[in-house]
């Protein structure tokens, strides 16, 4: 088992996660494009990166019904999370060296918030889309100019002021690239929505712009994934052979707003 990094047993992750990220108004463009019409099909969500748990209560605003569970690396996250929320079920958990949960563990699976902190992504997308019954939905920082991917720093300051040390990578993944391992997944649809914006001010290293962009991948029996993008970058084209391409105003029709 590798070590929990220092950053995630931050006190200030707590003070942060404890009352924030916890009601609708807490969500991102991205992340409010998918989630109430993915409220509107599952019964279960498995919550990896669940912090203080409090996606739960965003989750059961949109579908009171649906069994809500987490996992986080912090075991001080996941004690916070127990004691906010004692309802639910949640897990200490690496994606890295897998989560000790069975394949399509739930209908969805949700990594919002924190992907961006870690360099190992493709390894994680791939442990992320095992645990996913039918959809799994997640968030990246994204360059479109292959030179501008890398991993940069951000200072963890998100209630208070820095340390003067404590800080998790910031990585931003070339475009190219990550329409590629979303390919190699064999989801059979590819959705996205996201738009040019500046990284946190706490972040240093990376590109003055980058996409925030969530997405979302559905199982099915497509042998190639049907793909609609409502992003300002285009699918490359030879990212997945055979692949149905629909333009972003059909998201509307797939992916229907309240």
């Amino acid at each position: 088992m590798r070590s929990v990094p220092e950053w995630a047993l931050h006190p200030d992750l707590l003070a942060y996660y404890e009352r924030h990220r916890d009601r609708p108004e807490d969500l991102y463009p991205s992340e409010a494009r998918f989630l109430p019409w993915l409220a509107r099909s599952v019964r279960s969500v498995l919550d990896v990166g669940c912090a203080a748990g409090g996606f739960r209560d965003i989750w059961r605003h949109y579908a009171p019904d649906v069994r809500y569970e987490g996992v986080d690396l912090s075991p001080v996250l996941v004690d916070a999370a127990r004691r906010l929320h004692p309802d639910a079920t949640f897990h200490q958990g690496d994606v890295l060296e897998g989560i000790d949960l069975p394949d399509e563990h739930a209908d969805l699976v949700q990594a919002l918030g924190w992907l961006h902190w870690l360099p190992e992504q493709e390894r994680a997308l791939a442990e992320l889309w095992r645990l996913a019954g039918r959809f799994l939905f997640f968030d990246l920082r994204i360059a479109a100019d292959p030179a501008d991917a890398r991993v940069g720093r951000q200072r963890l300051a998100l209630v208070g002021e820095w340390d003067g040390r404590t800080e998790t990578p910031y990585v931003t993944v070339a475009w190219p690239e990550l329409a590629r391992r979303l390919a190699a997944l064999r989801p059979s649809a590819i959705y996205g929505y996201g738009y040019w914006g500046h990284p946190s001010e706490s972040a240093r290293g990376v590109p003055h712009d980058v996409c925030l962009a969530a997405f979302v991948l559905e199982r099915g029996e497509r042998d190639a994934p049907s793909i609609c993008l409502d992003l300002p970058l285009a699918w490359p084209g030879d990212a997945a052979p055979g692949a149905e391409i629909l333009p972003p105003e059909r998201l509307a029709e797939r992916v229907p707003q309240e």
